[in-house]
């Protein structure tokens, strides 16, 4: 009886790596060529929504660069309407500077200029309104030479009929003589738009009265110390200039691919098609117009125009920004692709067969050669990981397993290094945490934390929390006497987070304290505590302030509000609501700022809550905000709580409302509640 010949290991492993081999090319070449044909047959649909998606990301991505652009003009414009406001508010600061009629030498010079708004307006009798509003120039000068490059004037003209101007256009304006120019600007559109919205705004396009081109003018009004109208400060772009700043950009690098805007009134904003409105464009249809204007974002095919248009809403103006792209764009690379495919799939096909021939060689000459070193290799590896770093693997042969050996004995090598290294490392991060938790127990020190503050007095009761996002954070709060009779409390927020807003919320907090036992009302120990931060303020941080002095016997009080958030006020018997009131510019901002103050009065049972953003931009997981209305809604849940319950409360309702989503800012809170002399 004959007996079975027994199949040798290196056999074993010849023909199973083969077959293991041959059934893996079998499926991989199977899948291959079916997604390789499916591809083919959806490759059209497949770009067509890449595409879509594609420019509906571009189209909000520029949208929103478009937008950030435009809040750049209204914040500058914002911050010229304070400016002129200030001036209203305390004229008797400032020194008359004389700002005279457009003169003929100033041609291609940037000068200030004036203009009145009739012939029955008298020089004479505006001439000290002028003299004031000539210090406009301290602030005109640096936003028109500012980054914002397109600029083409700077203006403001005001309810009484003075217009000021900041331009190099005297040849367009100046009579021969230098005498007296009267510029009618009553029922302008800007003017109007901005007196009647009361805020920052921007016009639609509209051609420029001294045919310089179309133009588009971000506007707002200015008032008095008593919240009357005084006037409008504007901005004014040529949109050839505007459009180059926020819309000028490569779509897809294609032949026919552009992008441009459309106003609200439906004009599109595009050097090729000035004045055109889009109801007039032959291009598109009535469902793709009223697509666009009505303000949502999306992606519509015209069959007239054989394009496709991708808008998107511009939030800080009524705009929208499109863009066109021929569909040939999108098809003409299908046609190319279909070929190409057809043949990968014949050379696939034939590489396949010669692969398959030169592993049954390769697999055969690998097996002879392949087990003893594996088998070495493994003991090696087996001793390697049971932590003998010191272990060496020997080298059998200078090929593949060769080099496995030597990255074995590298990797020994490695680890040794790696675990050295992470033992540094753990230590380091060790010494950093520990040097963090110093400063956050300084930073804790810095404010008072002792509750009662001030177990001898009964005329009032205060309780103040801050909880950092990170381990040090950039707000503060603050609260000391300054006689027996007076009572300082403070509220503020450095711009950013971490250790920088710390060291800089350290330095705000002791200006601000030792200005207040210097004597002086809130305005003045902000404006010595601007000038001091702005004069070694590299970093360019700034603080927010709200400040208050209230006498205690009275419970009359002034207070100042740098940029700071409302407060909130809850009268003996009444509901929390926020005491809304224009503020001046934050701390740290601007050289020379002049801070209002007003007074305010408390009677028995009435309640101040101060607070930081961090309040109303806490965060959901969904990215909702926490808002003024759910904080008030905590307030007014218990509102006749002491003053550490009612911060409590707050917490506790924040917390409920943030669930597991991190935090993002420092939460700062102060109450206080005044009980009178008793």
């Amino acid at each position: 009886m004959k007996t079975k010949k027994r199949l040798s290991i290196r056999s074993k492993i010849q023909i199973m790596v083969m077959a293991i081999i041959v059934v893996a090319l079998l499926i991989t070449s199977t899948v291959s060529v079916i997604s390789m044909l499916r591809i083919r047959s959806q490759a059209k649909d497949i770009l067509k929504a890449r595409m879509e998606r594609n420019l509906s990301n571009t189209v909000v991505n520029k949208a929103t660069l478009a937008n950030a652009e435009l809040l750049r003009y209204a914040e500058y414009t914002t911050a010229l309407s304070d400016y002129i406001s200030e001036l209203y508010g305390a004229p008797e600061k400032y020194k008359p500077r004389e700002v005279l009629p457009p003169q003929p030498l100033d041609n291609n010079k940037e000068v200030m200029k004036r203009y009145l708004a009739t012939r029955e307006i008298s020089y004479e009798n505006v001439k000290d309104e002028i003299g004031l509003l000539g210090n406009a120039e301290q602030i005109f000068v640096p936003v028109y030479n500012s980054d914002i490059s397109n600029i083409v004037a700077i203006y403001l003209s005001t309810k009484s009929g003075i217009q000021i101007s900041y331009d190099a256009d005297s040849e367009m304006t100046a009579n021969s003589d230098g005498s007296e120019v009267y510029y009618n600007y009553y029922g302008r559109v800007w003017y109007d738009l901005a007196r009647k919205k009361g805020k920052v705004c921007f016009t639609d396009v509209y051609m420029d009265d001294y045919n310089r081109g179309m133009m588009i003018t971000c506007a707002a009004p200015f008032y008095s110390e008593l919240g009357e109208f005084k006037g409008v400060v504007c901005m004014d772009m040529l949109i050839d200039d505007l459009y180059s700043a926020i819309v000028d950009f490569d779509v897809l690098a294609g032949d026919g691919d552009y992008a441009f805007l459309v106003d609200g009134k439906g004009y599109a904003v595009l050097p090729k098609y000035k004045d055109l409105n889009i109801k007039d464009d032959k291009e598109m249809n009535d469902e793709l117009i009223e697509a666009i204007m009505s303000g949502e974002t999306g992606v519509t095919y015209s069959e007239i125009s054989d394009c496709y248009f991708a808008y998107s809403p511009i939030e800080s103006t009524n705009w929208k920004l499109c863009i066109r792209v021929p569909q040939s764009m999108i098809l003409e690379p299908v046609q190319d692709m279909s070929s190409k495919i057809l043949t990968s799939m014949v050379w696939f096909i034939l590489i396949f067969i010669l692969v398959v021939f030169m592993i049954t060689a390769i697999v055969r000459s690998f097996a002879l050669n392949f087990t003893e070193p594996l088998f070495a290799l493994r003991k090696d590896a087996e001793e390697i990981s049971n932590g003998n770093l010191e272990h060496v693997a020997k080298i059998y042969s200078n090929d593949e397993i060769g080099d496995l050996a030597v990255s074995f004995n590298n990797m020994a090598i490695s680890l040794k290094d790696y675990i050295a290294n992470l033992t540094a490392m753990t230590a380091e991060k060790e010494r950093i945490g520990a040097e963090l938790s110093v400063a956050t127990k300084i930073q804790e020190d810095m404010l008072p934390r002792k509750f009662p503050a001030f177990p001898d007095r009964n005329e009032f009761d205060l309780h103040a929390t801050m909880d950092p996002a990170k381990e040090v954070g950039g707000d503060f709060y603050d609260f000391f006497l300054l006689d027996d009779d007076h009572i300082v409390l403070v509220m503020a927020d450095v711009s950013g987070k971490g250790v920088p807003a710390a060291l800089f919320m350290v330095i705000a907090k002791t200006l601000i304290k030792n200005r207040a036992f210097m004597g002086g009302s809130p305005s003045e120990i902000l404006e010595y505590t601007n000038e001091q931060l702005c004069s070694s303020n590299d970093s360019d941080m700034f603080v927010t302030v709200w400040i208050a002095i209230i006498e205690i016997s009275t419970g009359k009080g002034i207070a100042a509000n740098a940029g700071h958030e409302h407060p909130v006020l809850k009268r003996a018997g009444g509901d929390y609501e926020l005491v809304e009131y224009r503020h001046s510019p934050a701390v740290a901002t601007i050289e020379g700022l002049h801070f209002k103050e007003h007074e305010f009065e408390l009677h028995p049972g009435d309640n101040i809550f101060v607070y930081t953003d961090g309040v109303p931009e806490a965060t959901s997981s969904d990215n909702e905000l926490f808002g003024n209305e759910r904080m008030l809604e905590a307030l007014n849940r218990k509102k006749d709580s002491n003053s550490a319950e009612i911060l409590e409360n707050m917490k506790l309702a924040i917390d409920e409302f943030v669930g597991e989503a991190p935090q993002f800012d420092d939460i700062t809170m102060l109450a206080f509640r005044y009980f009178g002399k008793q």
